[in-house]
């Protein structure tokens, strides 16, 4: 029978506590991806203006 001493039970919740910030920074990276995706839409978006009328017909057809 595997025992449990405080020094293997320590080293376990150890390398929970660091998957869990590993995964925190993930996410935050992950979150300001999209974020930098959205600024460069909103920036493209207005670069190039208003679409025409003929192109909100173009999509309506797909």
């Amino acid at each position: 029978m595997l025992g449990f001493n405080g020094k293997n039970v320590r080293h376990h919740f150890m390398g929970v506590y660091g998957k869990v910030v590993q995964i925190r920074e993930l996410v935050e990276v992950i979150d300001q991806v999209f974020d930098s995706f959205h600024k460069v839409n909103n920036i493209s978006k207005s670069m190039l203006g208003p679409r025409k009328p003929s192109a909100k017909n173009l999509d309506k057809l797909k």
